[in-house]
């Protein structure tokens, strides 16, 4: 398993002709185009640029592959990015509400500040607003250290 990892961002670096500086992964993944990925993605940091993909996920318990009856939609990868220089604004979220916008039901227009009884009492997850509108959604691990990734950019906290 080691190992494929280690290939994996070898062959990343390889594409982008750099070496990935900052690595984690956000466990839901959104935006305000209709895309969510429950079980997230692959969030990497290559020069000035955050770089994000999905993976098939193949239903396992303890390694073990589960048959489901339900039926299995297709996979479609989704990959994405976008360099520091276009984010506008990053705050956290209520999740409920980042699916919200996620699915068009309310606009970020309309996300207010989180409060501290929703981050005390709710699932966050970390809005990051373009300067052309595109607003992505992570659920992210470290905050912080995505904050530091991104640099002085302008925060909402």
């Amino acid at each position: 398993m080691e190992d494929d990892a280690q290939t994996f961002i070898e062959k990343l670096e390889k594409r982008h002709e750099a070496p990935i500086t900052w690595r984690t992964y956000a466990t839901w993944y959104g935006n305000n185009r209709d895309i969510m990925r429950e079980f997230g993605v692959f969030l990497y940091r290559v020069k000035n640029t955050l770089h994000f993909e999905d993976f098939e996920r193949t239903p396992s318990l303890f390694g073990i592959n589960l048959k489901t009856k339900k039926k299995k939609e297709p996979f479609i990868k989704y990959e994405a990015s976008f360099t520091i220089d276009e984010v506008a604004i990053t705050r956290p979220i209520p999740k409920t509400v980042a699916s919200k916008v996620a699915t068009g039901i309310l606009t970020v227009d309309q996300v207010s500040q989180a409060t501290s009884l929703d981050r005390l009492f709710r699932q966050m997850v970390e809005m990051v607003v373009l300067k052309n509108g595109t607003v992505h959604f992570f659920e992210l691990m470290d905050r912080k250290q995505f904050i530091k990734e991104l640099g002085s950019i302008s925060k909402e906290d």
